[in-house]
């Protein structure tokens, strides 16, 4: 079998994973708004209690904090779901797209200097909102846990993670680009 085959599967297996969280933004999209501009419709409570999800932390409440009843806090949530949720979408159609380049072709081509570029913009825009509003959420949540005998404190700084990540994935694009020139430019003189 071929090594360039696992390409072409993987770029099967973003598509398929694509359509799938496509179905499951659309189904979160119209739980948030059923929340905040329906707050007391059948369908708001089809979705049960609001309980946000939190990527850090698991906090199992006994009984529903009031904390979890404020507007803000489910616009905060209802943000950072959806960043979530276009931040991997975005990356799985650019990882197909890659990955279909680099099976038909190669690696070195301009095409894929701008959706390594691209990649990079997502990441470090849509990655750094979802962690920050994560954070909030996060420590929204700290306040109303009730602890004895010790303080929780959280430093929401965890976001500098994504943005080092896609300005690494910036500078890969821009040295991809010098090597596209040279295979292009060793191309026209053979």
């Amino acid at each position: 079998m071929k090594p360039k085959i696992f390409f072409n599967i993987g770029a099967i297996v973003c598509s398929i994973l694509f359509y799938l969280l496509l179905l499951i933004a659309f189904i979160t999209l119209l739980e948030y708004v059923s929340r905040l501009w329906m707050p007391g419709s059948a369908l708001a409570e089809s979705f049960g209690p609001f309980t946000p999800t939190i990527a850090y932390i698991d906090i199992t409440f006994d009984q529903q904090p009031d904390i979890y009843t404020e507007q803000s806090i489910v616009v905060i949530s209802f943000i950072s779901s959806i960043t979530a949720l276009l931040l991997a979408l975005l990356f799985l159609w650019y990882m197909r797209k890659l990955l279909k380049n680099i099976y038909k072709d190669s690696l070195f081509m301009y095409e894929n200097v701008s959706i390594i570029l691209k990649l990079g913009i997502s990441i470090m825009v849509l990655g750094s909102a979802f962690t920050y509003t994560d954070g909030l959420l996060l420590s929204k949540a700290l306040t109303a846990l009730d602890v004895s005998n010790a303080e929780v404190t959280f430093s929401n700084i965890s976001y500098v993670d994504t943005v080092i990540g896609g300005g690494v994935l910036m500078i890969i694009a821009s040295a991809l680009k010098i090597a596209v020139n040279a295979v292009e430019e060793n191309k026209k003189t053979i």
